[in-house]
């Protein structure tokens, strides 16, 4: 038996929401079969049990659906929570887009002005991971205010040199000098390892960033023994913001929970060390551009007639109807960041393989 794909969509709901009423349920299930519901108008009965539907499916797939099909404002509150409590998860970026499209632009920007640092950094980390040119302007304005807490500058610039519009709006920034000085360290460091060589070559005149000592020879290197416990905390520096290993990480490049059952020490170095050399089946990079303004850099999730579903850097997808696609181009470089041995000492990078070598396929 065959089922529709608002079929198997409906089920996973009703799942998820099993806490909801059956009332509640079926008039969800009803809005949703309808092309022309108007949320703001339709009765306060109806509004209440899609509220509470939604309350119950905070954070599901089908919750983002929901509240962005139907232009649903007043879960404007639970978007935030989830941007804030969720950063560095998709789910938390997916909250800033939704938001920025329900128009709470200014109501992102008074909630960053009372939060603590923590929580503060948390949100502008999911915006500038939202990705999108106005999620990028909103996270540079705030890093660039002179009242903004170091710390929170520090965690939305590694946000936003994830993407693409991130660093040409952090390149824009250092151009015209307007970064200030307490996060121009972490800003070039961002940019010089980006997969853009002109990006990268700017930034290295624009930081003055030193070339290191050259290491030695991968034949040298793989004789080494590193320390896999201090290799692990470098895999969680440097690393888990496009692999995951058992779970832990964002899903976005390769897992390597068994890379070392997979790969060879020498093979994982020069994969750190060259990653364009040997770019892995369905990681294939391409760059979109938008007739919005917006340049998104990623691999291809989902494609149909209609839209185009890219999987950004930080594991949020960026969904595009296809007559917005302004064009689609295949790059010839890996996703992964270039040069990362740059950004790390010898030892970190003897470390690193020696944690990942010892990720092996469990018996």
């Amino acid at each position: 038996m065959r089922f529709s794909s608002l079929a198997l969509l409906l089920c996973a709901t009703l799942a998820v929401a099993a806490d909801v009423s059956d009332a509640d349920k079926r008039i969800v299930q009803t809005i949703q079969r309808l092309s022309s519901f108007d949320y703001s108008k339709a009765s306060p009965r109806t509004q209440e049990a899609i509220q509470r539907y939604l309350d119950a499916t905070a954070g599901s797939g089908e919750y983002f659906t929901l509240v962005e099909k139907f232009q649903i404002t007043a879960q404007a509150g639970t978007l935030l929570k989830l941007a804030t409590e969720q950063a560095g998860n998709p789910k938390a970026a997916e909250s800033v887009k939704i938001l920025l499209k329900l128009g709470q632009q200014e109501t992102i920007r008074k909630t960053l002005a009372t939060l603590a640092p923590e929580a503060a950094g948390a949100l502008l980390e999911s915006i500038a991971n939202a990705g999108s040119q106005e999620a990028v302007v909103l996270a540079l304005s705030t890093i660039t205010a002179p009242a903004t807490d170091t710390a929170v500058r520090l965690r939305a610039v590694k946000a936003l040199g994830l993407g693409a519009a991130g660093q040409r709006a952090l390149l824009g920034a250092a151009r015209a000098k307007n970064l200030p000085d307490d996060i121009r360290e972490a800003a070039g460091t961002a940019l010089t390892t980006s997969t853009d060589e002109a990006i990268r070559t700017e930034a290295a005149n624009l930081f003055q960033i030193s070339v290191k000592k050259p290491l030695p020879p991968v034949a040298e290197l793989v004789k080494r023994t590193g320390d896999a416990t201090r290799g692990q905390t470098v895999f969680l520096t440097y690393c888990f913001t496009c692999h995951q290993v058992n779970g832990t990480g964002i899903d976005f490049g390769p897992a390597l929970s068994e890379i070392g059952s997979k790969l060879a020490r020498e093979a994982i170095y020069e994969s750190i060390l060259n990653p364009s050399a040997g770019i892995s089946f369905g990681f294939e990079g391409f760059e979109v551009k938008t007739r919005a303004g917006d340049t998104f850099i990623g691999m291809v999730a989902s494609e149909t007639a209609e839209e185009l579903a890219l999987k950004v850097p930080g594991g949020v997808i960026q969904k595009t109807a296809k007559a917005d696609v302004l064009s689609k181009t295949k790059l010839g470089v890996s996703l992964m960041t270039p040069g990362l041995d740059s950004i790390m000492e010898e030892n970190q990078l003897v470390d690193l393989v020696e944690y990942l070598s010892g990720l092996k396929k469990r018996d």
